[in-house]
């Protein structure tokens, strides 16, 4: 229902209002997912100067779940791709510490594939099972035969907004949507004194 107000306002001349129908067409995409794509791709056809980078902003929840409409919109098709890892450099991280891990990415097309790599850390929850939390890593465009590789750390400190429970956590990477193997490592319990 909210839609056609949003195709009103999103060329608007303010930046606040821009600003927000992003938002709101964010908040819309986690129960209505089709319906913000088939939009944001209207607005694409006749784009303003800012609406490339409020579709951007708009659809970011989407291109983190992984939606293959959302991805293919902003450029970033299925590829053919050959992954090797998430490979970890402990498999025992200890509490507030860090878990880092390389991975190597290459486009086994015969075009250029223009990738959005993101990571997935798999937290163990307090029940026991696992959610994932994605996190962006990169984006880049590779030429056929290219290859990239990639190290990145993540961080176990304790934080406000999360709390870590020992146990089983994974890692896993995600490109263009696509989610590759996980590689598992545990979470030592906090020392006690």
């Amino acid at each position: 229902m909210t839609v056609p107000i949003l195709d009103a306002l999103y060329r608007d001349e303010s930046e606040y209002v821009r600003r927000s129908v992003a938002n709101h067409l964010n908040d819309l995409s986690r129960d209505h997912p089709d319906i913000v794509v088939a939009a944001a791709r209207r607005w694409l056809e006749n784009p303003g100067a800012t609406t490339e980078r409020l579709v951007r902003h708009g659809l970011r929840t989407l291109v983190k779940r992984g939606h293959p409409g959302a991805l293919e919109l902003l450029g970033f098709p299925p590829a053919t791709l050959e992954v090797e890892g998430p490979r970890l450099d402990h498999v025992v991280v200890p509490f507030g510490g860090t878990v880092r891990f390389t991975a190597s990415i290459r486009n086994t097309g015969d075009v250029q594939a223009r990738l959005s790599i993101d990571y997935v850390v798999h937290h163990r929850k307090a029940n026991g099972g696992q959610t994932g939390k994605t996190f962006k890593l990169t984006t880049r465009t590779l030429a056929p035969d290219e290859r990239i590789d990639i190290a990145r750390e993540h961080s176990f400190r304790p934080i406000t907004t999360r709390r870590y429970h020992p146990g089983p956590h994974a890692v896993s990477l995600q490109i263009n949507g696509v989610a590759t193997a996980r590689a598992d490592f545990e979470l030592a319990a906090p020392d006690t004194p």
